[in-house]
């Protein structure tokens, strides 16, 4: 479930930063790319470092479609998703609805295993500046659609993993959601209460609680709907945090240690402490030696393209529920001092 939380709020950032930042989709997909590739890379080459030797002769002996596919996929992320769906019998590729029953286990050979879920990321990237034009009607329709397919798909026998969380058609309405969710952003933002820091972590305790029951009393492919219950928390939490200084800090060392962590329990220790003193150490050095002097890079460049052509329309309250189309509703121009974007608000 904590996974697709992490989709509903990727969602929420991306309309942000498409509203309020960006100048075309080019200027976006680079900034992402800064974003994502380079310290993914460097992780990817630190636990390669410890892969065994005869991993890549095991890669080499699947057969030459399938370690194109494996090799492609851990340089390019995109793809790594569909090892899931995928087996290989006699070195030709063919298609699974449980992987869990082939062997050898194609998803086995990603390099860093969470990686995945990345994969799901950059597809939603791909769709994002043009989801965020559209109106929220429609938006809630795709998520209803799309659910409704998943639904179905339940009814069909498919409920079991990759099918619940890893099918990105079937994740798409938690990066839509989280879209909808920050269109609700200012109408919050005009209520006192609710920009209570006690609110807002009573919101994320409810939230913690309710996915707790979720894990411990309903079917695992039920849990996207504990998710979805992210989109009503995301504007709460981030009106009332959003000007805390260490709110940046934790999301700067939340990428590279969700990608760290893996690779060294898999090849370093599974102590608790050891796992988490090596993956703040490493996403320490990542975001001070790579991610800030990448940063700085990719705002420049995305600050060069305000001139070029306008930003995505930032979205306006009334066009919550798409009772205005956002593609026409605004003139492109910057948000005003003390709108949500702020100083201290930073793409992640």
């Amino acid at each position: 479930m904590a996974v697709e939380v992490f989709f509903v709020i990727s969602g929420f950032y991306m309309q942000m930063v498409l509203s309020q930042r960006y100048a075309s989709a080019a200027a976006f997909y680079l900034s992402r790319a800064f974003r994502i590739f380079p310290t993914y890379w460097i992780v990817a080459a630190l636990a390669l470092a410890f892969w065994p030797a005869n991993g890549f002769r095991d890669i080499a002996s699947l057969g030459w479609q399938p370690a194109i596919l494996v090799f492609a996929s851990n340089i390019l992320i995109v793809l790594q998703d569909t090892l899931l769906f995928l087996g290989v019998d006699h070195g030709e590729l063919f298609f699974t609805a449980d992987f869990h029953s082939t062997a050898p286990q194609l998803s086995s050979y990603l390099i860093v295993r969470p990686s995945w879920t990345l994969a799901l990321e950059l597809y939603f990237y791909l769709l994002a500046p043009f989801l965020a034009r559209l109106r929220g009607v429609y938006l809630g329709a795709i998520a209803l659609m799309l659910t409704g397919a998943r639904l179905a798909a339940y009814g069909a026998g498919l409920d079991h993993d990759p099918w619940f969380y890893r099918f990105f058609p079937f994740e798409l309405p938690l990066f839509v959601l989280g879209m909808l969710s920050f269109r609700l952003l200012r109408q919050i933002e005009v209520l006192p209460l609710l920009k209570s820091k006690a609110v807002a972590l009573v919101a994320v305790a409810a939230l913690i609680v309710l996915g707790q029951h979720f894990v411990l009393n309903v079917p695992e492919q039920y849990g996207f709907v504990a998710a979805a219950l992210a989109a009503a928390v995301a504007p709460v939490a981030f009106t009332a945090f959003k000007d805390v200084s260490i709110d940046r800090f934790v999301g700067d060392l939340s990428y590279p240690i969700y990608l760290a962590h893996f690779p060294i329990i898999q090849f370093l220790s599974n102590d608790y402490v050891v796992v988490v003193a090596i993956s703040l150490l490493v996403s320490c050095l990542l975001v001070v030696g790579l991610d800030r002097p990448l940063d700085r890079l990719r705002h420049r460049l995305a600050g060069e393209n305000w001139n070029k052509s306008r930003p995505v329309p930032p979205i306006p309250a009334e066009a919550a529920f798409g009772l205005a189309n956002t593609a026409d509703s605004q003139s492109g121009l910057r948000p005003a001092p003390g709108t949500t974007s702020g100083r201290r608000f930073r793409d992640r």
